[in-house]
């Protein structure tokens, strides 16, 4: 695999340990000033008792010999021993501390910091990296990722390597007062290994980042076999098995890719992992000569024989474990990062809502980004305040799009969007937020309480329960509301004991009513009732003119049923509007639109019938 250059230049590696390392500081020394300080004295000390117990067990050997000689009081040990029996019990009690402690401090302090941060760089976000591959990616991922290698990286990883560098230095000190050149012996093994585990934990995880990618998919198939909702339909249309088998097949295939690359990588774990065993067995025998040669008394040799294969190999085999595993943490926080790199929204500073909610599109232009194909195209047109108006086309001609830049969530590539005479760059956010009531196709349905989903259209109201109220009524939600267990505070969806499901019209009242939460001036519908048959979607629209009384509305639709109630109608083909008048004088034109009123109008002229029929006396 290509490598690429990052940000940090020089050595990208370590460069980015260090912005990792100083970031989670930051954080640290913000919230709770004294954890890394106690986190620090915890790892020192843990460092400096295993050179402490090699020597007091060296001491305890030789004393206790010179006591079975009879050269000795028992007495004399009682110090040495005490060492020993410190030396040996203390370390567990300080990783206890840092278990019970530090630990759970830092992840209370990491979760409210990274969530935190996070969630509001989500806000400020421009929505177009919703909806780019690339984008999502680096958002999933760092969301995911962010706070768990954080964990990782402070304290588990930190305080490991501080302690270890503390025991290895103390131990070596040992060593080197028999030879110098035992600091060249024990480390020149340790330091290769941990150089090559490092380089290629690296190559690992950019390589597996490859394959991580296709467990998307397969944790969408999963979830086909899982999911209440597709449970149903594979029972009904028995398509139980034949899903089992497709995810049993890609599962396999993912498996072997996993096994190859594995065992592609075999021979360098196998050496990397071994090259510090190999190493001691060396020291050892070096030891054993020096023993031979009566320079070493016997306590002495089995002290530091069992360093070399206890200490020293144990607060070593942190430093492996710990690059071994460095690459993934580093790389997800390299997500983060790439996070808070992705651009965020502007605005104005216009924080007045204007009376005049006029709307104009001057010379129009989109293109979705990471796209070739022009959706809107020299698109212009005018809508006057209070005006209500049917926006008409095939599927696919832009009409959402449209909607979409004028809702400020994209911005057109050249042209200008006007709202009050007013380029909509030129708002506040909150200004803009107070503009807008929307409901989308593909509206949302929070697992949260009725009130609070009908409330959160205008949250500034949201404790105002007789604004939800009326809302409510307005959308027509209190007819069902009262048959709920707990009324407006039942909470929606089966993700919370207590939960209760709704039907598809349900939901699209209480959309409506969120929409209809806090007054605003212009009222948008984007064929949020798709699935409702014509004549449901007809009399739906009909219900939203009469509430838009007086407000700048736009009904947007394919759907022709709701055109003869509005004031105008624009019809949209390939990205711009092609026509527009009102239901008479676009059938009298021809047309777009008298061609899709013809091949519609069987949807309803026969309910219409019946309607005059009941009205006639």
């Amino acid at each position: 695999m290509k490598k690429q250059k990052t940000k940090y230049g020089g050595h990208p590696k370590m460069k980015r340990i260090q912005s990792a390392y100083k970031d989670l500081f930051t954080i640290l020394s913000s919230t709770n000033p004294f954890l890394v300080p106690l986190a620090f004295a915890l790892a020192v000390l843990s460092g400096v008792l295993p050179p402490v117990f090699v020597l007091a067990s060296e001491r305890l050997m030789t004393d206790g010999l010179s006591i079975a000689r009879g050269e000795l009081a028992f007495s004399a040990i009682v110090p040495t021993m005490l060492v020993f029996i410190v030396s040996a019990v203390l370390p567990d009690l300080l990783n206890l501390l840092q278990q019970v402690y530090v630990e759970p401090q830092t992840e209370l302090i990491f979760r409210s910091a990274y969530k935190g941060r996070m969630l509001q760089k989500l806000k400020k976000l421009r929505y177009e990296h919703y909806e780019n591959k690339e984008s999502r990616e680096i958002i999933d991922k760092a969301y995911g990722r962010a706070e768990t290698a954080a964990l990782h990286l402070f304290p588990k990883y930190f305080c490991n390597a501080l302690t270890a560098t503390v025991a290895t230095a103390g131990t070596l000190i040992l060593f080197l007062k028999i030879r110098w050149w035992f600091l060249f012996t024990l480390l020149a093994p340790v330091v290769l290994e941990r150089v090559l585990c490092f380089k290629n934990s690296f190559n690992i995880y950019e390589e597996m980042e490859t394959y991580w990618e296709k467990e998307i998919q397969y944790e969408k198939l999963e979830k086909m076999l899982c999911e209440p909702k597709t449970i149903r339909e594979n029972r009904l249309n028995q398509s139980s098995d034949f899903l089992i088998r497709t995810f049993q097949k890609r599962l396999g295939g993912r498996n072997r890719e996993y096994e190859r690359y594995y065992f592609q990588n075999l021979r360098h774990h196998f050496a990397e992992r071994n090259i510090s065993r190999v190493g001691q067995l060396i020291n050892a025998g070096l030891l054993l000569w020096i023993y031979q040669t009566g320079e070493l008394s016997f306590p002495t040799f089995v002290a530091l024989a069992g360093a070399i294969f206890t200490t020293l190999a144990e607060n070593l085999s942190y430093y492996t474990n710990i690059v071994a595993n460095m690459g993934y943490h580093i790389k997800a926080y390299e997500y983060y990062d790439r996070f808070f790199n992705l651009s965020e929204e502007t605005y104005g500073e216009a924080k007045e809502v204007p009376k005049d909610c006029s709307i104009a599109f001057e010379d129009v232009c989109f293109t979705y980004p990471g796209t070739d194909r022009q959706v809107l195209s020299h698109m212009s047109f005018e809508i006057r305040a209070g005006e209500k108006i049917s926006i008409v086309g095939m599927n696919g001609e832009g009409k959402t799009t449209m909607v979409k830049l004028l809702l400020g969530l994209f911005e057109p590539d050249s042209g200008r969007i006007l709202i009050g005479g007013k380029p909509l760059q030129a708002y506040a956010r909150e200004a803009r937020e107070k503009i807008f009531g929307t409901v989308f196709q593909d509206f949302t349905r929070y697992s949260i309480s009725l009130r609070e989903n009908v409330g959160i259209g205008d949250v500034e109201q949201l404790s105002d329960r007789e604004a939800v109220r009326e809302a409510m009524q307005k959308g027509k939600v209190l007819p069902f509301l009262e048959r709920l267990p707990k009324g407006e505070d039942t909470m929606l969806n089966r993700d919370f004991e207590g939960g209760v499901d709704l039907s598809g019209g349900q939901w699209q009242r209480i959309a409506l009513a969120r929409a209809l939460m806090g007054d605003r001036p212009v009222l948008i519908l984007d064929e949020p009732t798709s699935q409702l048959d014509p004549m449901a979607e007809s009399e739906l629209y009909s219900e939203f003119a009469k509430l838009a009384e007086n407000k700048t509305s736009l009904f947007i639709t394919h759907r022709l049923g709701s055109t003869r109630i509005t004031d105008r109608i624009l019809v949209i083909s390939k990205g711009r509007v092609v026509d527009t008048g009102t239901h008479e004088e676009l059938l009298e034109r021809g047309g777009i639109y008298a061609d899709m009123w013809k091949a519609q109008k069987q949807w309803y002229q026969k309910k219409w019938a019946q309607k005059k029929e009941v009205k006639s006396p």
